[in-house]
């Protein structure tokens, strides 16, 4: 009788076993394939977050046009940009030193237009970055003079005088050719905003940032 059982039980355990060694290798198959699939996206991504940031390259070495601003991953315009009081349009009754402030917004238009045009000739020669696209922000900003809400309606009319300028110069970043490439936003910074200078005055100024946006991963 004891030998019946012993060798009723043998056979069984080893089935056992043998169930339980499938399983945990199906187990291990299936996580090692999950996770090799998971460094090779974030491989995928790293690529091409080094590809966008390489892109970016000139725009940060362009010191006289652009201060890149490493604190808040941000551009401004190196020079400066004074309305006169309540003003907003980029003209010569509304800027100071308007002469020298126009050619300067001329060069720095052209320059992030190259840039533009850089990063869509990427996009369009290297396969990686065929689902990357662009938020390109132009803020504006006001100093604290006056009242507040004004001033935020103030400084989004000085974005929106930016970019309409700019289009009249034929840098425009919403033209077809930059479709499912830039996604153009104006911002009104008014008050707000981190980084603002201490001299109030100084917060006459637009800045530029650049973000991408990386579809999915497949």
């Amino acid at each position: 009788m004891n030998s019946k059982k012993t060798d009723f039980f043998w056979p069984s355990y080893t089935d056992l076993m043998t169930s339980l060694f499938f399983i945990m290798l199906v187990l291990f198959v299936l996580v090692f394939t999950k996770q090799s699939r998971q460094i090779k996206d974030l491989e995928r991504q790293l690529a091409i977050v080094n590809a966008v940031d390489e892109n970016l390259k000139p725009l940060k070495s362009e010191k006289s046009l652009f201060t890149y601003e490493e604190e808040y991953k941000r551009f401004k315009l190196s020079f400066d940009v004074k309305f006169n009081p309540d003003k907003s349009k980029i003209s010569s009754s509304d800027l100071e030193n308007y002469f020298s402030t126009i050619s300067n917004i001329n060069r720095a238009g052209v320059k992030l237009k190259s840039i533009i045009d850089g990063l869509k000739k990427s996009k369009e020669s290297d396969s990686k970055l065929k689902d990357v696209s662009y938020i390109l922000v132009i803020a504006g900003y006001a100093s604290k003079t006056g009242e507040e809400n004004h001033n935020y309606e103030l400084s989004y009319q000085r974005a929106l005088s930016l970019r309409n300028y700019w289009r009249t110069q034929g840098i425009d970043f919403e033209a077809p050719e930059y479709n499912n490439l830039i996604d153009l936003q104006l911002s009104g910074n008014g008050w707000g905003g981190v980084g603002r200078q201490i001299n109030e005055a100084d917060n006459q100024r637009f800045l530029i940032q650049i973000f991408p946006k990386i579809g999915d991963i497949k």
